[in-house]
């Protein structure tokens, strides 16, 4: 990790993964997420969805492409509340926004061939201007994207 004056550049998956629990842990009232689905195995694999399942008082939605791989880490985080949609070959950068003010967004990774000690460009940052602007990103691409329960029964 590198540390900037206003946040820190997160260099690896492993780091990664630190960093979005760190801002699970922290949310109390609303979490949204953008991830490729490999990263979704990866955030299970690491606690991840427990994680989540603690702070159901608040929202937590998300947004993947959901394909026959994936299926079952989607039905998990569906079984424990979380609001999943679909959008159609999605493969590319991931942001993760606790409570409109933290957040870690990436540039675009290669998802499929990806491993805890692959190397990425993310940033973390508490600065509520950059959540702000990340979830208006994640909000857009909301609309477009389908339910997962209906994408899941089709499967």
């Amino acid at each position: 990790m590198l540390l900037m004056e206003s946040g820190t550049i997160i260099e690896s998956v492993r780091d990664a993964i630190a960093v979005a629990s760190r801002i699970i842990e922290s949310v109390e009232q609303e979490l949204a997420w953008l991830v490729p689905a490999p990263l979704l195995v990866i955030a299970a694999r690491y606690n991840l969805n427990e994680k989540s399942k603690v702070l159901m008082q608040g929202g937590i939605r998300g947004i993947t492409f959901i394909s026959p791989p994936y299926l079952n880490a989607v039905r998990e985080l569906v079984y424990i509340g979380e609001e999943v949609r679909n959008v159609q070959d999605y493969s590319g950068e991931f942001m993760l926004v606790g409570d409109r003010n933290q957040s870690i967004s990436s540039m675009s990774v290669v998802a499929e061939d990806i491993s805890l000690d692959s190397k990425i460009v993310a940033f973390w940052t508490d600065n509520p201007n950059c959540a702000e602007y990340l979830l208006s990103i994640f909000e857009t691409v909301w609309q477009e994207a389908t339910g997962a329960r209906k994408v899941l029964s089709e499967f």
